[in-house]
C-alpha cells in the first residue's frame, strides 16, 4: 500500500509545493461572506483549512513533502521546537540538552508527556523514532553524524550505536564528529517522536488510519480525495487547546480554494502569488491577507557535466532579468536575491549586490567561450509547478538579448524524478527551502553528498572543506565568514547555480482566529489558537 501511494504522489505533487495551508475558525452558523464560519454542533470551535491532498501516509519520515507537514505539525512533535525568530527551545525535554567538552555527546532529559493513546513518552520511543528515520531512508542523512549511522545505513547494524537509553527519561546521543546544527536537526518534522508499540502495531496503516503523537491535536480520520479531521488532545503537555477541532478540506485548485474562503466554507487558505494582486485590492479581503518570508527561494540548477564552462553558466545568470520576473510573473511579491543564503540565516552576505542583469556582458562571455553565434539552452520545468513554468517562459524571452536560445521542456513529476536521478537535465527551475534554520540546510542540495542526486554533479574541494568547517564550530562569527565564502564560490565563482527570486508567501485568515503562528520554516502552530 505504501509503495502504491508513493507512486501516486510522484504523479500528482510538485517540487514547488512548499507553501502550505493554514487555519480558520468557527463557532457561529454558516455564513456566505468571507471570513464566515460554521460548526457541526453548537459551541464547538472548529478551524477549517483548504489544503492539497497529500495522497500518501501522513508521516514526514516516509514522505517529505511540506503539504504533509501542514497536517501533521500539530499531531507529531520533535524533541526541540524552532521558534518564530529561528531560535530553539525544548519541547519534549525538561531543558535544552547539555554537551560534553569534546562536543560529541548530548545528554537529554524528557519531561513527563503523554502520547494520544495514553502511554507515557519514554527514552526508548526516542531511540525507536530516530532509528526509524534512518530505516525509512527519505531523510536518513539527517542522522549521518550520529555514531553508528554508516553501519545502520548500510545494513550492517539494526540500531544507531550512538543513541543510548539510560532510563525512561534520560538518554544520550553521541556523534561521530562535531556537528553544530545537530539540535536544529532534532527540531525538524522528520525527527518526530512516535510511540514504538503503537507505530509497530499499525504497520502499513501508520499515517493512513493511525497516527499517534504528543501534539495538541490527534488524528480522527484521513480520507484521500476528501479531507482530514483532527480533535484536541485534552491531556496535551502544553495545556489543552482552546480549539476543539481542525478540519482539512482537500481542494487542488488555488482559485477554488479562495472561492471557498469567500463563501465562508474555510477559514484559512494559502494565497497563490498570481492571485495576490486581485485580492489585495479587494476591500472585503485585503485586511485578511497575511504574509511571511520563508527561508529559501527559486534558482536555476545547472548540470555541470553538460554545461561545463563556468563562463557559460555566468552568462546564463547575467541573462536573467530577475527584477522583471519579480514584477511581471510575481506581481511585485518577490525580490531579487543578493545571495542563495537568505537574510534570516547565518552566512547571508548583507554587503553583496543583487544578481545583475547584463545581456551585453553575457553575450561577450559566450563569445569568449566559443559561442559567438549564440547558445542553445534547454530549461526543464515540472508541469505541476505553475511558477516554475512562468519563470522559464519569461526567461525564454529575456535571454534572446544575450544570444541564448531557450527551449522550455515541461515534464511530469515522474519524469522529473527520473531525470534528476539519471542526469537528464541541463538546466532546471528548482526551489529549496530550509528544513532547519541553519546555512548547512540551505546549502544541502548542492553539497558534495547530494550534487549527483540533483543532477548538478558539481564538486568543489574548497567548497566541500568549508562545509565541513562550518559544522565543526559553533562560533557564530566564524560560521558567518565560512558560509559567506562558500556561497560566493557557489554562485559567483563557479556559478554552479543561479539564484532567481525570493518570494513572499501569502495566506487568507478568518479575522476571528487569534493566537495562530507561521514561522520562517513554514511550520504552523494551533496550540494557542482561539476564535474571538
Amino acid at each position: 500500500m505504501k509503495k502504491g501511494l508513493q507512486v501516486l504522489l510522484s504523479a500528482s505533487l510538485i517540487i514547488g509545493l512548499l507553501a502550505g495551508c493554514g487555519s480558520g475558525a468557527q463557532t457561529a452558523p454558516a455564513s456566505s461572506s468571507a471570513g464566515g464560519s460554521s460548526t457541526a454542533s453548537a459551541g464547538t470551535k472548529t478551524i477549517r483549512i483548504a489544503a492539497v491532498d497529500p495522497q500518501v501516509p501522513l508521516d514526514m519520515q516516509q514522505n517529505t513533502y511540506s503539504i504533509i507537514m501542514r497536517l501533521t505539525d500539530n499531531v507529531a512533535e520533535s524533541l526541540i521546537s524552532s521558534q518564530k525568530d529561528g531560535s530553539l527551545a525544548p519541547l519534549l525535554l525538561d531543558q535544552m540538552p547539555t554537551l560534553s567538552e569534546d562536543k560529541l555527546t548530548y545528554s537529554f532529559t524528557l519531561k513527563s508527556v503523554k502520547f494520544h493513546d495514553g502511554t507515557t513518552l519514554a527514552s526508548s520511543d526516542v531511540k525507536y523514532s530516530l532509528e526509524r528515520l534512518v530505516k525509512e531512508e527519505k531523510m536518513a542523512s539527517l542522522m549521518a553524524y550520529v555514531a553508528g549511522y554508516d553501519a545502520m545505513e548500510s545494513g550492517k547494524a539494526t540500531e544507531l550505536s550512538g543513541i543510548k537509553v539510560v532510563d525512561d527519561t534520560h538518554f544520550t546521543i553521541t556523534l561521530s564528529k562535531p556537528y553544530s546544527p545537530f539540535l536544529s536537526v532534532l527540531s525538524t518534522p522528520y525527527a518526530a517522536i512516535y510511540p514504538k508499540a503503537a507505530c509497530e502495531a499499525a504497520g502499513d496503516t501508520w499515517g493512513l488510519k493511525t497516527l499517534i503523537g504528543t501534539g495538541p491535536f490527534k488524528l480522527d480520520s484521513y480520507t484521500a480525495g476528501s479531507g482530514a479531521e483532527f480533535s484536541k488532545f485534552s491531556d496535551y503537555h502544553g495545556g489543552a487547546p482552546k480549539i476543539d477541532k481542525i478540519s482539512y478540506k482537500f481542494i487542488e485548485d488555488p482559485n477554488t480554494q479562495v472561492l471557498e474562503y469567500q463563501k465562508g466554507n474555510v477559514d484559512f487558505v494559502d494565497l497563490d502569488n498570481s492571485l495576490y494582486p486581485v485580492y489585495s485590492s479587494n476591500a472585503a479581503l485585503k485586511d485578511q491577507i497575511h504574509s511571511f518570508q520563508q527561508a529559501g527561494g527559486y534558482y536555476f540548477n545547472f548540470n555541470v557535466k553538460t554545461i561545463k564552462d563556468p563562463k557559460v553558466r555566468e552568462a546564463i545568470s547575467l541573462a536573467i532579468d530577475r527584477k522583471s520576473i519579480c514584477d511581471s510573473v510575481l506581481h511585485g511579491t518577490a525580490s531579487v536575491p543578493t545571495s542563495f543564503i537568505p537574510a534570516s540565516l547565518t552566512g547571508h552576505d548583507s554587503s553583496a549586490q543583487a544578481f545583475a542583469y547584463d545581456p551585453a556582458k553575457a553575450k561577450s562571455l559566450l563569445a569568449s567561450a566559443g559561442y559567438a553565434s549564440g547558445y542553445n539552452l534547454r530549461v526543464t520545468v515540472n508541469t505541476k509547478s505553475n511558477l516554475g513554468k512562468s519563470i522559464a517562459t519569461a526567461f525564454q524571452q529575456e535571454a534572446k538579448a544575450a544570444g541564448i536560445n531557450v527551449t522550455v521542456e515541461p515534464v511530469d513529476s515522474a519524469a522529473w524524478s527520473d531525470m534528476k536521478k539519471n542526469g537528464g537535465m541541463d538546466c532546471s527551475v528548482s526551489n529549496w527551502y530550509v528544513d532547519y534554520n541553519d546555512p548547512d540546510s540551505m546549502l544541502y542540495p548542492v553539497s558534495d553528498n547530494r550534487a549527483d542526486l540533483v543532477s548538478s554533479f558539481w564538486h568543489n574541494a574548497q567548497f566541500k572543506q568549508l562545509m565541513e568547517d562550518g559544522v565543526k564550530t559553533d562560533d557564530s562569527a566564524a560560521r558567518q565568514k565560512i558560509y559567506v565564502q562558500a556561497e560566493n564560490i557557489l554562485t559567483r565563482q563557479d556559478f554552479a547555480i543561479a539564484p532567481l527570486i525570493n518570494e513572499t508567501k501569502f495566506y487568507l485568515l478568518n479575522p476571528k482566529v487569534t493566537g495562530f503562528e507561521i514561522n520562517s520554516d513554514n511550520r504552523m502552530d494551533f496550540s494557542k489558537a482561539d476564535i474571538g
